[in-house]
């Protein structure tokens, strides 16, 4: 009887252990109850670093780094979902954005070098969310940048109706632009309870911004009233509620600004950067007559009418500072230099009419101009060459 006894015993005995051996087996192989995995297969892409970031305000960590095998396949593990945005990063023009949960199981397939146009992606609704607007606005920016290269080679034919080509460019890119805005207002409205509408805020076609705070602050808005809703602990949370504090505070500021902007009152000051790279300031021409001419290297009028500002700048010894619209750089540059601008003060911060200082001086139409007087007052504003150049004369005769 005892001996039954004792094997029925050893028999417990080894079921528990058994159990146990069980339970560790499937912890090692799972890992945590909040773990997440990401399994990747990265075609043409063997034996290469791939890195996990995340993506905070202003910063950028590295979480993992690991190796495709000789096949591209590639694998992260997490113990638990880390905080905001994360991307899978193989270079600079190959990056694929996500959002991650706790539990995630998360499968991507994609093909190098156009991992950025290919890849796919299971096992996350925020994250496939992203790769679905990434994708949308890749192919605008794809479409951008054959307009530019038909530009390049237009340039090179000698005697090619350029103007008209760009006239035609100009149509296609703010076709491109207003599309896309509605694709991304569109997405925040169907997507208002998720994480991922923050990243349809700054998202960005070539060099101009599709949503930005100065014309879109109701969608900024909407995008935090959703999120403190949705997503409590959401820490780009902060950041934006700060940044629409800022910009409304901004507009406050300048709308003071803007209703001293006549003749008799002192002109405001501003900092923007010059064709050199060097901050420059309106204050830092104080004790001298300055006449600030607003142009755009496509505004033809305005440039022509620069030109006879070499006059008044000689006859009457004014700095002539240049503020200009353009959102190129190297047409700007090529623009001073063609033009033979470069005795002028040359500023340019390439947000065109989004510019502050377009706000701070009112500004309606191009060209435009603004004479200031020794003291920093403002002596004469007008958006004609003649009556500028008729009041110069009257200015410099009284004095």
């Amino acid at each position: 009887m005892k001996s039954i006894i004792i094997q029925y015993r050893q028999q417990i005995i080894k079921i528990i252990i058994s159990y146990i051996l069980i339970g560790i087996t499937v912890s090692c192989q799972y890992g945590s109850q909040n773990s997440i995995t990401i399994n990747g297969q990265i075609d043409s892409y063997p034996n290469k670093n791939i890195v996990l970031e995340s993506l905070m305000p202003n910063k950028i960590d590295t979480l993992l780094i690991t190796k495709t095998n000789k096949y591209g396949h590639f694998e992260f593990t997490l113990d638990s979902s880390p905080k905001g945005f994360q991307r899978i990063k193989i270079d600079n023009n190959n990056m694929m954005y996500l959002y991650l949960k706790n539990n995630d199981q998360i499968t991507i397939t994609g093909s190098y070098p156009n991992l950025a146009r290919t890849y796919q992606v299971k096992g996350s609704d925020e994250s496939q969310l992203l790769k679905e607007m990434n994708h949308r606005l890749i192919e605008s920016t794809d479409k951008l940048n054959n307009l530019k290269t038909q530009i390049q080679k237009a340039s090179m034919i000698p005697e090619y109706n350029m103007d008209s080509l760009m006239r035609k460019t100009n149509i296609r890119a703010q076709h491109l632009y207003d599309t896309d805005k509605q694709f991304l207002i569109n997405f925040i409205s169907k997507n208002q309870s998720s994480p991922v509408i923050y990243m349809a805020l700054y998202q960005y076609i070539g060099t101009t911004p599709i949503l930005t705070l100065e014309n879109d602050i109701e969608i900024y808005e909407l995008v935090l009233q959703k999120l403190k809703e949705n997503n409590t602990s959401f820490p780009h949370i902060t950041m934006l509620e700060s940044a629409i504090n800022n910009h409304k505070l901004q507009i406050q500021h300048l709308n003071r600004q803007n209703a001293n902007i006549s003749i008799g009152n002192k002109a405001p000051s501003f900092e923007l950067t010059n064709n050199k790279g060097n901050k420059m300031y309106l204050s830092d021409y104080s004790g001298e007559k300055i006449i600030i001419a607003f142009w755009s290297s496509l505004n033809k009028t305005s440039v022509n009418n620069i030109k006879k500002l070499k006059d008044i700048q000689k006859a009457y010894n004014y700095k002539i500072i240049l503020i200009s619209l353009d959102i190129n750089k190297e047409k700007w540059l090529n623009a001073i230099k063609s033009n033979k601008f470069e005795s002028f003060i040359n500023l340019c911060d390439f947000k065109s009419w989004e510019s502050p200082v377009t706000k701070i001086y009112a500004l309606k139409s191009l060209p435009a101009y603004v004479v200031i007087d020794a003291k920093s007052t403002i002596q004469f504003l007008t958006d004609d060459i003649n009556k500028l150049q008729e009041n110069i004369v009257k200015l410099n005769n009284i004095e």
